[in-house]
This record gives structure tokens, C-alpha cells and sequence, in this order.
């Protein structure tokens, strides 16, 4: 049997694998070679990109569960590259749709004409959650990550397990977003302001609902106190991001009015 050397790590190995480190037996990059690497990255059967987004709307709690607690991690898509890569598409989609003036319009938070100064500041508001929407998922990770820590601490879970959850469930409600974004700026259905503001609700039903069903089903509380928990956690969650927001809003604005007029 031919012996190798592992480039990676010096080892010499026999096989198509090292036995100190795992690197693949390597070969010389080609067209091929990326092409095959992209389609196994995409669509393989254990690991792909599309296999673990189709097994998040089939059965997620299960899913997750598996990768956090069982930890069964080989099978599945690596859940930051997931998130980040669905963020990414996300971004560009609502960029280039306008979302973020059109739900501040549809909340009713629209920039009024006759305020120049709240004009501005929506706008600038309004730009930069279009600009960094990716950033702003992340952002909400932690305080999500933290609403279920205390509500379910009887578990014992670490606060990096439960921030692995949340990246799991941000992906998958950005994903199904996404898609409504896109329905939403269709061109006979662009100037449906109702269409629109029943988006928008869908939205928000289809984020808590979401959220809450994952939970019941990757802590195993599949009742009516589960529910209520779970729906907790949600707006435990949300309060605590609006919050740390709206007191750096006002530190920020206090700074500026200070040392910027």
C-alpha cells in the first residue's frame, strides 16, 4: 500500500486520509476539483447547504438537538456559514427592494415632510439596517441566546449552545423573509399597500411562530406550558434587544447633540 506525507502536519499515512490531523490526501487544485467541492458543499446528501435548510423545515428542533446535545456535527451544514451565507442573500434582496423604508412605513414610523430633523434621522436609520441587515441578525443573536438561557436554565446548557440554537433558528426565519420580501416588490403586487401590510404581519406571525416551535421541540415540551414558555423566551428576547437599543440610541444621540452640533 502507498505511504504518504501529510503536507499538513508532517505524519506519513497510508489511505486517502492522515491519521493525525484528517486532512484529505491532497491533490492539485482544479476547475474540476472546485466544482466538485461547491456541489458537495451545496447538495451532499449528509452536509450540503440544501439538505440541512430542507431538514430545518421538516423537523428543526430534532435537528438541532442532534448537533447541539448528540452532538452529531459531521451530517450537517456548519450553522455560521449557513447563517452568514443566508444573510448575505438577504441583504442584497433588501437593499435592492427597499424593505426596511417600506416597514417603516407599514409600522406607521414613516419621516413626516414637515420635520427636516426626524426626516434625516429616519433616513440615516433606514440605511444603515439596509446596509448592515446582515449585521443587524447577528446582532440579535445574543439577547435571544440569553431570554433562553434563564427560561430554560433547568437544562444546563452553556450560553454558546443556546447562541448555536439561535443561529440555527435566525438562518431559517431569514431564509422564509427573504422569500416574502421578494413576493412582496412583485410588480403587480408592488403598489398594494394592503398586500404589503399583510407581509409584513406574516412576517412577524411566521418569525414567533417559528421560533416557538423550535423550541418546544428541541427541549421536548410539547404542551400548552411549553408553548407559553417558548413564546416567552420570544418576547423576553425582544425586549431585552429593544431595550440595550433604545440606550445606546440615547447615549449616541446625548454624544452628538454634546460634541457634534
Amino acid at each position: 500500500m502507498n505511504t504518504h506525507v501529510c503536507p499538513n502536519c508532517n505524519t506519513t499515512f497510508s489511505g486517502n486520509y492522515c491519521s493525525n490531523c484528517g486532512q484529505k490526501l491532497a491533490h492539485r487544485i482544479t476547475m474540476q476539483h472546485i466544482g466538485h467541492e461547491m456541489a458537495h458543499a451545496f447538495i451532499h446528501a449528509d452536509r450540503g447547504f440544501f439538505h440541512l435548510m430542507i431538514e430545518l423545515f421538516r423537523k428543526p428542533g430534532e435537528v438541532i438537538r442532534a448537533y447541539i446535545i448528540e452532538s452529531k456535527r459531521k451530517r450537517y451544514f456548519p450553522p455560521i456559514q449557513y447563517l452568514l451565507i443566508i444573510g448575505a442573500i438577504a441583504t442584497f434582496v433588501v437593499v435592492n427592494t427597499h424593505f426596511m423604508e417600506s416597514s417603516m412605513q407599514a409600522v406607521g414610523m414613516e419621516a413626516h415632510n414637515g420635520n427636516d430633523k426626524q426626516a434625516r434621522i429616519m433616513q440615516k436609520v433606514n440605511e444603515f439596517q439596509s446596509r448592515y441587515y446582515n449585521f443587524s441578525i447577528l446582532l440579535q443573536l445574543p439577547f435571544f441566546s440569553l431570554a433562553t438561557f434563564w427560561i430554560y436554565k433547568k437544562y444546563r446548557l452553556n450560553y454558546a449552545e443556546h447562541l448555536t440554537l439561535h443561529t440555527f433558528i435566525a438562518a431559517q426565519i431569514t431564509l422564509i423573509t427573504t422569500v416574502l420580501m421578494l413576493l412582496m416588490f412583485a410588480p403587480w403586487l408592488s403598489d398594494n399597500v394592503l398586500f404589503r401590510n399583510t407581509i409584513f404581519l406574516l412576517i412577524l406571525i411566521i418569525s414567533v411562530a417559528y421560533q416557538a416551535g423550535v423550541c418546544m421541540q428541541f427541549f421536548k415540551e410539547k404542551t400548552i406550558r411549553g408553548l407559553f414558555k417558548a413564546l416567552g423566551a420570544y418576547l423576553l428576547g425582544l425586549l431585552i434587544y429593544f431595550v440595550t437599543i433604545v440606550m445606546l440610541s440615547f447615549g449616541v444621540g446625548l454624544i452628538y447633540s454634546k460634541f457634534f452640533r
